[in-house]
């Protein structure tokens, strides 16, 4: 049996439902009229509720409807009184004709076994003198039907040969097929590709042998549409009990897993790729719990403090620390766990760490809780770099020596990165050399798979890994290569047997390669061993399989399309009297009579020519010749399974004695056949449903609409639940609920009555369900009306394991996400295209985009301008070639932030590869500050002082390290502050309004560059900056500044736009010009500062201002030019000036200058 899936309809699942129910009905109704069937149902009271439409001919009337609501009395003697004592057996019985006379009649009395028709009765009717099939219930076929197209999954029933007997609309709308074209078919029809040949064996394998091992029980297939395409789905098979007369039946329901599937691989692709970054760091990192204990290291802990990982997890990691301080570690972290107090959490500081071997290193330590796990214990996450070459270096006195050990350092960082990912490597790894064949480097899993140690290996022949008899002539192989040049084996791979240490061989696969390094050649060596036994067990079981056939009740050929026989099983030879040896190769035609044998060859030969299947895949009665000449009636069932792989078409066909069921028929009387034949139907009817239902991946409910009370459910309700279905039944559907909606759940159901407005009929939704113990769980819960009037219908699928499944990844995912923004290094993740994929932490902290900001982009954004142009090429080329140029190695570059800075980093690339997708791994160290220690003797102060200070300033200041202090006479400054607002904001916000200035700040930094203005300084929520000190009257700071002012307030405008959420902010500004002078003061922390009468005004301005206004002075409006309207205010009294003519600076007109890098000035419109 071959799965099936719910398919994508392009509406909704409860029109779906809907459309096939009434469908179905108006089928079934349609089937019962074409019966013939002499039929009446009769209530608990004997009643005539239903007639078909022969039965009012029998006794004389026009109609059915004359009938409906007669006692049934009226027309069958004394039949009520024999229905009320109980008395359903078969019996002749007298009728009464609408003439007068009487009718001798057979009845037949069963109960009709249906949650809507309880106490009914079913009547079949046969005049004595015409014989009519029996009938039955059509509400008990009706709801069958209604019930399984109800189901969410494809259903299908096949008989013992395979054959579809019966399927769901979801089978038809996932698979393509009709149900026309779907019944009378075998199932091998949606079989994928690899199952459809040993189908057939199996299911015989089940009927002949008792062979359950897969009946009843979940597994994966694929299954295949009628376009052909396949997919991966979930199987569950049960066997509908029957009587050892009855055909037996098969149902089997069928889920897709493509998508969970999909989203469970792109999941786990996901997780290995964050662990494979997680290895790639630079620095050592650990993740411990509450209580010290280590639960996860990566690669570069091992190395560096030389434990295995193996060692370090389940132990405290007071093991890496000098006793000073592990004696007093549980202590620290206790008091962390009590109060809260970040003394060292979310910090960097140097600390000593111990080795495996009592060595010691310096080493920067930096710590980040990152969450609680699913046991409840807090994690931690701690990176190590070491700082052990960094002290060396700065013991080493000379330059020279400096640059030697940083050149050894970076050579041995290769080889280690080299190393690790030789090591990382699936297959043994070996280098020799082409000379004397010594092997010059292997990886760790070449020590795991032979045995011997790297030390133990380097510098022996590689014939110490070969069986005897290669091993002393390989030598020679390789001169000859070296002398003739000639690659019979590089570049290839073949299958070898391999020694290891012990002395034991195994298969392996070889690759040898040449890595264009001069006396050097490359092996990989695979370990055939799983592979060769798992071939070995595939051979075995279709060893088996033939026993199997073997052992089948029934005669079984195999013919090419000539008719030759090309294979016989032991039953073949018992029925029918030849030797396997005296079938083989002989024409299938001996075994049929005359009769038949000379036409077969022709039958066959159509069949070839036209394709018409007019006997294939369909079973037969015919007569089949034994040895002896004698006859027997057989059962015969053809298929084509295979072409042979000597291109010929092969038929398999099963043969049946009914010697043994003609006997049986033959000692049966005409009573004893009807009896079983109406017996059979409707034990059949009842297994198939009850076996369709039990075969059901989910719980099955079917309840009364009135009281809601239980009428059947499947077996999966009962696992799933824990009750039984003796005590399901006759119990309210609301004991599987929660006491909050089963207190509500039976209003529902009368409203759902009253209205017919079907809110959740048709419909999926999660809900929470109860067991019998108590417990609840997740479940998706869908509703469907199965057209028998007054039930409803549901299917329940426990999501307990999905939802922990996908609650433990997405934690997986989480906890691996925050070690990685918890690394000091920038961290970068982009596709063979170069656009980035993911981004740590430390990536936006050092570059200053923000996350959204990076995805998406290429990784171009971070370099400088002369790298970017050329770096898809790169790219492309190693794509293309493969040649890891820069791959596995670390180099010092220039990167690019966000404000278009530029600053030293080393960069360590890496390629991952997950799924079939590459992506490349890159790690980013901001190395500004080693350069800087690195050429402290020469440029410290350079850098220092140009980052802070302006730049001919800077220049004054190295040529001079006296203080500078220069008198300018035209200098405007410009002060704006929010005014009062700092002091309404309380102790608890201070951390909102500083990330307000911040964005507010870094707006007017913005205008500032564009102005080419000089930014002072900020003084809490003030802002001051000036134009550039001048003693040239004509100079333009003062019209710089005024436009400055002007598009400050429709920044704060803009401001206030987008993020209303901080309310109204307003600013005065403050304008004067004049002369100051502008120095450097002290010897920490330079700042280039002015004092003078002008800045003090300035202030004055400001401090007496209006908000959202800008107030300057006569100067500026005399400095300012004709581009500007200022209106004037009036006198004020300004502090430590008196009395004083002050201006509102209104507008400015376009100026052509600016509108390329900013929009025009804002201000009050001039009317």
């Amino acid at each position: 049996m071959v799965p099936l899936s719910l398919p994508d309809c392009p509406y909704s699942k409860a029109q779906f439902l809907e459309e096939e129910v009434n469908r179905l009905s108006a089928l079934n109704d349609a089937i019962i009229r074409a019966s013939g069937q002499s039929l009446i149902v009769v209530d608990g009271a004997g009643f005539i509720c239903y007639s078909s439409e022969d039965v009012p001919k029998i006794f004389g009337y026009d109609k059915a409807e004359s009938l409906i609501n007669r006692n049934v009395d009226v027309i069958v003697e004394d039949l009520n009184s024999r229905l009320h004592l109980g008395d359903h057996s078969q019996r002749k019985g007298r009728g009464f004709h609408t003439d007068g006379g009487f009718l001798q009649l057979e009845i037949g009395i069963a109960a009709i076994r249906s949650v809507t028709t309880r106490g009914n009765l079913a009547i079949t009717i046969k005049h004595i003198a015409r014989l009519e099939e029996n009938r039955l219930s059509r509400s008990l076929h009706e709801s069958a039907a209604d019930i399984l197209d109800a189901a969410f999954d494809p259903a299908f029933c096949t008989d013992g040969a395979g054959i579809i007997t019966k399927v769901n609309q979801a089978a038809v709308n996932e698979f393509g097929w009709s149900q026309k074209e779907l019944i009378g078919q075998s199932i091998r029809i949606i079989d994928g590709a690899e199952r459809q040949a040993c189908h057939d064996s199996c299911l015989r394998h089940h009927f002949e042998a008792g062979a359950k091992e897969k009946i009843k029980k979940m597994r994966e297939i694929r299954a295949r549409r009628k376009d052909g395409t396949e997919f991966e789905a979930d199987l569950t098979l049960a066997e509908i009990p029957q009587r050892e007369f009855d055909e037996r039946i098969v149902c089997g329901f069928i889920r897709d897993l493509t998508q969970e599937k999909a989203a469970r691989a792109e999941i786990i692709s996901k997780q290995n790729l964050l662990s494979k970054i997680i290895d790639a760091s630079f620095d050592a990192l650990f993740v411990i719990n509450q209580h010290g204990i280590i639960q996860m290291v990566n690669n570069k802990s091992c190395t560096a403090l030389g434990w295995s990982q193996e060692e370090f997890v389940g132990q405290n990691i007071k093991m890496i620390m000098p006793e000073e301080h592990a004696s007093n570690h549980d202590s620290y972290l206790a008091r962390y766990l009590k109060t809260g107090l970040k003394n060292m959490m979310g910090k960097e500081r140097e600390v000593d760490a111990r080795c495996k071997d009592g060595s010691k290193f310096p080493c920067i330590l930096g710590l980040a809780e990152v969450e609680t796990n699913d046991s409840g214990d807090r994690l931690f996450c701690g990176f190590i770099r070491s700082l052990a070459h960094e002290r060396a270096l700065e013991r080493r006195a000379s330059a020279q020596e400096q640059r030697n050990l940083k050149n050894a350092k970076e050579i041995l960082e290769q080889r280690s990165t080299i190393l690790g990912i030789l090591d990382a490597s699936f297959h043994a790894l070996f280098v020799i050399t082409e000379e004397e064949c010594t092997i010059q480097m292997v990886n760790q899993k070449s020590c795991d798979v032979f045995g011997w140690t790297k030390e133990e290996f380097i510098g022996q022949n590689i014939s110490m890994i070969m069986t005897n008899d290669v091993a002393i002539h390989h030598d020679q192989y390789v001169r000859n290569y070296m002398a003739t040049g000639i690659k019979k084996m590089i570049g290839k791979q073949r299958e070898v047997i391999e020694k290891r240490k012990d002395g034991s061989t195994f298969p392996a696969a070889l690759g040898l390669a040449d890595p264009q390094e001069a006396g050097l050649i490359c092996g990989f060596i695979r370990d055939l061993t799983q592979e060769k036994a798992a071939r070995a067990e595939i051979i075995s079981k279709q060893n088996l399989l033939s026993k199997i056939i073997d052992a089948s009740f029934d005669a079984l050929f195999v013919i090419n399309q000539h008719g030759i026989i090309q294979m016989v099983n032991d039953k073949s030879c018992t029925a029918l009297g030849w030797s396997q040896e005296e079938f083989v190769g002989q024409n299938i035609k001996m075994i049929m009579p005359e009769e038949h044998a000379s036409n077969h060859d022709s039958y066959l030969a159509r069949y070839l020519k036209t394709g018409l299947k007019n006997m294939m895949g369909k079973e037969r009665e015919v007569e089949a010749r034994c040895k002896d000449g004698s006859k027997f009636p057989c059962i015969l069932g053809l298929a084509e399974v295979e072409k042979s792989d000597a291109g010929d078409r092969l038929f398999c066909g099963f043969i049946h004695s009914l010697a043994h069921e003609r006997a049986l028929e033959r000692r049966v009387t005409d009573e004893e056949q009807r009896n079983l034949k109406n017996a059979k139907e409707i034990l059949e009817q009842r297994s198939t449903i009850l076996g369709i239902l039990d075969a059901s991946f989910h719980a099955l409910f079917v309840i009364t609409e009135e009281k809601c009370t239980i009428q059947m459910v499947n077996q999966k309700s009962c696992d799933v639940f824990g009750w039984t279905k003796e005590e399901f039944i006759g119990q309210n559907i609301s004991m599987i609920m929660t006491n909050d909606v089963a207190i509500h759940h039976d209003q529902y159901v009368r409203n759902y009555m009253a209205t017919c407005i079907k809110k959740m009929i048709g419909k999926q939704r999660e809900v929470i369900a109860k067991r019998k113990d108590g417990s609840t769980f997740p479940a998706a819960l869908g509703l469907a009306d199965p057209q028998a009037a007054g039930l409803i219908c549901g299917f329940i699928r426990d999501l307990t394991q999905e939802e922990a499944a996908q609650e433990e990844i997405i934690r997986g995912q989480l906890l691996t996400s925050k070690i990685i923004d918890a690394s000091f290094d920038a961290l970068f993740v982009i596709d063979h295209r170069g656009i980035i994929q993911r981004v740590n932490e430390s990536s936006c902290n050092v570059f200053g985009w923000s996350r959204e900001e990076f995805i998406g982009q290429n990784i171009k954004m971070i370099m400088p301008a002369g790298h970017a142009k050329n770096h898809d090429s790169y790219l492309s080329r190693y794509v293309e070639t493969g040649i890891k140029t820069m791959f596995g190695k670390e180099r010092e570059i220039e990167a690019r932030r966000r404000d278009g800075s530029m600053f030293p980093c080393i960069l360590g690339l890496s390629e991952v590869v997950t799924n079939d997708t590459t992506q490349f791994v890159g790690f980013v160290r901001d190395v500004t500050m080693r350069k800087l220690l690195a050429e402290a003797e020469r440029e410290a102060s350079d850098s220092l002082l140009f980052n802070i200070l302006p730049e001919h300033i800077a220049y004054r200041l190295k040529a001079d390290p006296s203080h500078i202090a220069d008198q300018y006479d035209n200098t405007t400054i410009l002060f704006a502050d929010i005014g009062e607002c700092l002091l309404t904001i309380s102790s608890g916000h201070l951390c909102l309004f500083v990330s307000m200035l911040n964005d507010i700040f870094s707006r007017f930094d913005h205008l500032c560059d564009i102005y080419e203005l000089n930014k002072v300084k900020t003084i809490g929520d003030c802002y001051m900056i000036t134009s550039i000190p001048s003693n040239n009257a004509d100079h333009d700071g003062c019209a710089r500044v005024c436009r400055f002012a002007l598009d400050l307030l429709g920044a704060v405008q803009d401001f206030n736009n987008t993020c209303p959420q901080h309310g109204p902010i307003d600013f005065r500004v403050g304008i004067s010009t004049g002369s100051v002078v502008a120095g450097v003061v002290g010897i920490k922390r330079f700042l280039f500062d002015m004092w003078g009468d002008a800045v003090n005004v300035a202030a004055r301005m400001e401090q007496s201002g209006l908000a959202g206004q800008i107030q300057v002075t006569r100067s500026v409006v005399d400095s300012a030019g004709s581009d500007f309207t200022f209106q004037l205010r009036g006198t004020l009294s300004i502090k430590g000036k008196g009395p004083m003519d002050v201006y509102m600076l209104k507008f400015a007109k376009p100026s052509d200058k600016w509108t390329e890098n900013t929009k025009q000035p804002k201000g009050p419109n001039p009317q």
